[in-house]
């Protein structure tokens, strides 16, 4: 009797002993999907090997660094298409009015894509019209409407249909329907093949919808005074791009100021 109570003694002492497990923090608290916040949540990981999913919990620069690193060689590889684009166009502006048929065609497929009317052969006006929206988003400014439309990537729509930029369209099926939609509201939030689709598409947005016509023509004066694109600057052409108006551009020139050192980092 007495060895029994000396072994469940000796057992009771080491368990209070051992080290502490530390507190679970609950999640509880977090942004749901579609809500956009400055503070990424947890990363996912996929389950292990004993099929036991498991949740990898990284520090707040490790989670941007990697959000960074995912969409910054997209963006940068979309604005070095859209350069070359953009010395094609200045050489055929140059070259002035004797166009091959092959040209031609280009420079109205160009028309077509850019939304500018085109009727006979380009005259100056076109070519100013065109060399105003082909040109390229500063990185800084892509990365951080990335962030803030897509909650970090964490959003339901990026993580599930490639859309980091909120992008809308508007035939039923052509992507998926926001839980908060107002009544009466038939848009849904676009579905793209890749992550890369999905950046190609936000850059053509803004170039050439109506809404950012001032965002083009801040970019305009930049080039004319052969000065950096830059990013604070042009986001106050994004007064249209979310209800928030004012205070969208602002919430967007905060994550360029806080984010700006890994932004160059990242990749």
């Amino acid at each position: 009797m007495y060895r029994k109570f000396y072994v469940l003694l000796l057992i009771g002492f080491v368990a209070a002993c051992a080290p502490k497990t530390p507190p679970v923090v609950s999640q509880s608290n977090s942004p749901s999907p579609e809500v956009v916040s400055e503070m990424p949540v947890a990363v996912e990981q996929a389950p292990s090997e004993k099929a036991e999913e498991k949740e990898v919990v990284l520090d707040t620069r490790t989670r941007k660094l990697r959000f960074f690193a995912l969409l910054r060689p997209l963006v940068e590889a979309e604005n070095a298409r859209i350069l070359q684009l953009r010395q094609r166009v200045l050489a055929l502006q140059q070259q002035g009015s004797a166009y091959s048929e092959l040209q031609l065609r280009d420079i109205r497929g160009w028309a077509q894509n850019y939304r500018l009317p085109l009727i006979g052969k380009p005259q100056s006006a076109f070519w100013a019209h065109l060399l105003k929206r082909v040109d390229v988003v500063p990185l800084e400014l892509a990365l951080a409407q990335a962030a803030n439309e897509s909650a970090w990537g964490t959003s339901r729509f990026s993580r599930q249909g490639n859309n980091f930029f909120g992008q809308w369209c508007f035939s039923k099926g052509c992507g998926m329907a926001p839980a908060r939609r107002n009544s009466g509201a038939t848009h849904e939030v676009k579905v793209f093949a890749t992550a890369g689709e999905s950046v190609r598409a936000y850059i053509h947005n803004l170039n050439t919808t109506k809404v950012y016509r001032s965002l083009r023509g801040i970019r305009l004066h930049l080039r004319r005074g052969q000065q950096p694109l830059d990013a604070m600057l042009l986001a106050s052409g994004l007064f249209g791009y979310s209800e928030r108006g004012a205070a969208y551009v602002k919430s967007i020139r905060k994550i360029i100021r806080r984010n700006q050192a890994l932004m160059k980092i990242a990749g």
